[in-house]
């Protein structure tokens, strides 16, 4: 055998590593392909146990090399590698002259659920015939693309708008996607909820997992799909597959306190344009104030006849569209006073358009914009438990954190809508679709928790992951993912339809009445000051 170990080597022409039952961790990472050579079966076996212990990967080329010419069964062997799930094998034992070698794969063309059974490798000769290379090429074919209606067992819970399921049917963003994979597959779909504990899953303190992700993990199902987020634990336990969408973590809190009312009549209007607005009139106060001054006639060296009525007086009243009683006669003065008019108008009708909008929409001010502000207000701070190792780094939140589970999301959002204090780390698609269904306000603040990629967990070194990722990766180009990712979040849930438009009432009026009645106290003022000032003149 160690002749064939060393022809080997030097017909391959490359760099190899032989292991004599020394382990080295850095080569059962960074190593792909094997190349086996034992005495008899019983000798692999120990062989791939071994591999196994050692965490080498199983989904990588192997050539199984078996010398004996009584214990080398065809059947056996390949019964036994697929117990260790290595598919991608070549099974090579001596034939029946010695000089020759037979191979052998299985699952070649189809799965077969029932039994797994050897399969002659025709064009194993022209692989090793030298003119012939080209055809190597096909001995390591993409296996379990056809599964022959065998069952798939995935792990997953009912997760708006991700995971819906209906006697045993599941829907949603991933459920849809779940059915075509099986589809595309060949494979009868079977669903399962977590066996050991609730929700996405987690790694326990004593070294266990729970969830999902623990029937992975503990071999009850094939993968695991909840559209969780990716962290250190799940990425260093677990095989994924292809990001096919992503998820966004956001934080929720209680919804802010309502604006006053009075306030709703400037509310049409964007701070920049207010400024704007200010800085024309108060250019009206400066003309008029200048028009007055001393420096006025010398500096233009001309005389105008001042108006008798107040030039600021005369402007407001253009402002808010009284009657022009007289017109300059000069053109250049007629110019700016109906440019004044055609400018006041323009504002007035875009004042008018807005404002019905601004009084109907209730406006929320809030002092909770960042995370660091709940922290401040002493808020409980809280959310998915795998989501807590995102903040190990920033012990403020990481020593506060309150753990809730996927069964407990509901009710936290309920309670947050109805004024709890605390910010909860929420999937956002969830949180706005409790928004839509519930008729509840919740305030999102703009820091997120993580943009993840959506991925679907196997156990570590699963053959099934090759298959599934050529399948997801169709499914993401051809554009299906994202259309249905709009269907179920965009289109499919929508406000009840039994949701009354809110009316106008006496409260919305509240900034105009206020501007009203304090026009009519100021007016009333003025009034008086008059009248006692033509008294004394009447008087003197």
């Amino acid at each position: 055998m160690l002749c064939g170990i060393e022809f080997f080597s030097k017909a391959y022409g490359k760099s190899v590593i032989v292991g004599y039952g020394a382990f080295y961790p850095q080569f059962s990472v960074n190593t792909h392909q094997y190349v086996l050579f034992g005495t008899d079966i019983q000798n692999i076996g120990l062989m791939l146990e071994w591999m196994q212990k050692h965490q080498f990967d199983n989904t990588g080329k192997y050539v199984v090399v078996c010398v004996s010419k009584e214990d080398c069964d065809e059947s056996e062997g390949v019964e036994m590698l697929w117990n260790y799930k290595i598919i991608n094998v070549v099974f090579l034992k001596t034939g029946i002259i010695a000089t020759e070698s037979m191979a052998y794969t299985y699952f070649d063309k189809r799965y077969d659920c029932k039994e797994v059974r050897p399969v002659k490798l025709d064009n194993w000769f022209s692989c090793i015939d030298i003119d012939h290379r080209k055809n190597c090429s096909e001995m390591f074919p993409l296996k379990l693309r056809q599964l022959q209606s065998c069952p798939i067992i995935v792990s997953t819970f009912a997760q708006t708008p991700y995971m819906m399921i209906n006697n045993g049917v599941p829907s949603g963003t991933d459920g849809d996607l779940l059915r075509l994979i099986a589809e595309k597959l060949n494979a009868s779909l079977q669903l399962m909820t977590p066996q050991r504990g609730i929700g996405w899953g987690k790694l326990e303190e004593n070294g266990t997992w729970s969830g999902s992700l623990a029937d992975v993990y503990y071999d009850l199902a094939n993968f695991s799909m909840t559209s969780a987020s990716i962290t250190l634990s799940r990425f260093s336990h677990f095989h994924m597959s292809v990001d096919y969408n992503t998820v966004s973590v956001v934080w929720v809190t209680h919804p802010s306190a309502m604006e006053s009312p009075s306030l709703k009549l400037i509310r049409p209007f964007e701070i920049e344009v207010r400024i704007t607005l200010a800085l024309s009139f108060l250019l009206v106060v400066i003309l008029a104030v200048l028009i007055k001054s001393k420096c006025w006639n010398s500096m233009l060296a001309i005389n105008i006849s001042l108006p008798r009525r107040s030039l600021v007086f005369y402007s407001w009243e253009l402002c808010m569209g009284l009657p022009s009683t007289k017109l300059p006669t000069k053109s250049a003065f007629l110019y700016l006073v109906m440019f004044w008019i055609w400018y006041c108008f323009l504002i007035r009708t875009f004042y008018t358009v807005f404002l019905i909008k601004a009084l109907k929409t209730n406006v929320y001010s809030s002092d909770i914009q960042k995370i660091d502000d709940a922290l401040a207000a002493n808020y409980g701070i809280g959310g998915g438990i795998a989501l807590k190792d995102y903040f190990i780094d920033e012990p403020e939140i990481y020593n506060r954190w309150i753990n809730f589970e996927s069964n407990e999301i509901f009710s936290a959002l309920m309670n947050m809508s109805e004024g709890a204090k605390r910010v909860t780390a929420i999937n956002l698609e969830t949180t706005k679709l409790f928004q839509r269904n519930q008729s509840k306000n919740l305030h999102i603040l703009a820091q997120k928790v993580i943009s993840s990629p959506t991925v679907l967990f196997f156990k570590k070194y699963s053959p099934l992951t090759e298959a599934i990722n050529a399948i997801l990766t169709q499914l993401v180009e051809t554009g299906f993912v994202s259309k249905i990712y709009n269907i179920y979040t965009k289109s499919y849930f929508i406000k009840k339809s039994g949701h009354q438009k809110k009316a106008i009432n006496l409260a919305h009026f509240t900034g105009c009445y206020a501007v009203l009645i304090g026009g009519w106290i100021l007016s009333f003022i003025f009034f008086i000051r008059e009248l006692y000032k033509g008294h004394r003149r009447k008087s003197k």
